[in-house]
């Protein structure tokens, strides 16, 4: 059979239409290619080519990823009454699942539908579509919460496993990790990265559950993720999330804290990060809206002094991690906008690794981005010195022990003002 078919053109914006050939039938799925991708392979392997897709969307890719998120009518219904899948693999060098196809639309192909590159990694179809049954549920989701679970949907349907369950652009990640989990960029490979590690993390720590119930929530992107672990049980806001997890990246240790903080099934740490010396100071570091920079300390002291200072309409969320003689610990500070000055004293006992990891937040729970892009960005300054007797505050015994104690416990006020979660072995 031969069929007409709109494709979106990236490049320009545009829409066009190519003619395509039905080469396969499936038990839940069509494969059909573009004709002039049969001219350039010759119908032998283009036969061979669309059985083996048929293939692996009917024994592996339908059966995982529907079980992961769904029946693909979802709840708008299937629009051509036709329950099986086009797959149209075509010259269009950016796969991708277009809603407008399910839509009575100017440009729609009116099928559930999505297309492939005729020259993609056979993973890319449970992307896809994954794609397509979240589209079918809702259609306002944002696209960092839509890109990761499309990505872990990979991982879901046992592609990964001969990559050490990692897709391709988490080492770019790694490498970037300045970049917005929340902004997203189509064309950039780290924001794919970034996301599939963050649906990972919510998968190994709150269980599968939760992303299933994501494609349902009527609530978008943070909000949905807040809310969805909040009825199963999880007293946790998303920003508290965002810090354990970028936590997590730094340090990969599941050892202590609920094993909050690492991983089970990937062995994954942010590979750039600041090394520093103390005393250190560092006139501005960038920080994108929920990026991260790592501050590493060599040859820590016992008593750290961590000063930040930032804008006083920005909120910044802290994490500070070290390793001494009792194990790994966690100090984490969500900061709010009355001021501009964050100061910290830690005190360990022989520290042999330190780690401050900075991040600009929103100071309730983040909204989906209003435009794609890298995001908005703010500039702290970081002050990290060893603490020194001239910096401890000298206790004043004026007349027997009621004035020590009022000075105790001033200081003790003035130290719980500032909330700290602590977290040891």
């Amino acid at each position: 059979d031969q069929r007409a078919f709109w494709i979106y053109e990236f490049s320009s914006s545009s829409y066009y239409k190519i003619e395509a050939k039905l080469i396969s039938i499936g038990e839940n799925c069509y494969v059909y290619m573009e004709d002039v991708c049969i001219a350039e392979l010759g119908e032998h392997a283009v036969i061979i080519q669309a059985e083996n897709i048929c293939d692996e969307f009917d024994y592996t890719i339908y059966p995982r990823i529907t079980d992961l998120a769904g029946h693909p009518n979802g709840t708008l219904g299937d629009i051509d009454g036709d329950p099986r899948i086009i797959i149209l693999l075509s010259q269009n060098p950016i796969s991708y699942y277009d809603q407008r196809n399910e839509l009575q639309l100017d440009y729609s192909n009116l099928c559930e539908m999505f297309h492939i590159y005729y020259k993609a990694w056979i993973p890319v179809i449970a992307h896809e579509f994954h794609h397509l049954i979240w589209f079918n549920n809702e259609m306002d989701e944002p696209h960092f919460t839509l890109e990761a679970l499309a990505e872990y949907a990979m991982y879901y349907a046992d592609y990964l496993a001969k990559y050490d369950n990692l897709v391709p652009q988490v080492g770019i990640f790694l490498d970037h990790p300045e970049d917005s989990l929340l902004y997203w960029n189509m064309l950039n490979p780290i924001d794919y990265g970034s996301a599939y590690l963050f649906a990972f993390y919510i998968a190994e720590h709150y269980g599968l559950s939760i992303l299933r119930n994501l494609i349902t929530e009527p609530a978008d992107g943070s909000h949905g993720i807040e809310l969805v672990l909040q009825r199963a049980g999880y007293n946790i806001t998303f920003n508290e999330l965002y810090l354990n997890w970028i936590t997590a990246l730094t340090i990969d240790e599941l050892g202590f804290g609920n094993k909050l903080y690492g991983f089970e099934s990937i062995d994954v740490r942010v590979s750039k990060y600041t090394t520093v010396d103390v005393p250190h100071i560092n006139d501005k570091v960038k920080l994108y809206y929920y990026g991260f920079h790592v501050h590493k300390i060599q040859s820590p002291s016992n008593e750290i002094k961590i000063e930040i200072r930032k804008d006083l309409d920005k909120t910044i969320g802290i994490s500070i991690v070290f390793h001494d003689t009792l194990g790994w610990h966690v100090y984490q500070n969500l900061t709010n906008k009355e001021t501009n000055l964050i100061i910290d004293d830690i005190s360990g006992s022989e520290t042999d690794e330190f780690y401050l990891i900075t991040s600009y937040i929103f100071d309730q729970t983040p909204g989906p981005p209003s435009e794609d892009g890298l995001g908005p960005f703010t500039y702290i300054e970081v002050i990290i010195d060893n603490i020194t007797k001239d910096s401890i505050i000298p206790f004043l015994v004026i007349s027997g022990n009621f004035s020590l104690i009022l000075i105790i416990l001033v200081i003790i006020m003035i130290r719980k003002s500032y909330k700290l979660k602590t977290q040891n072995n």
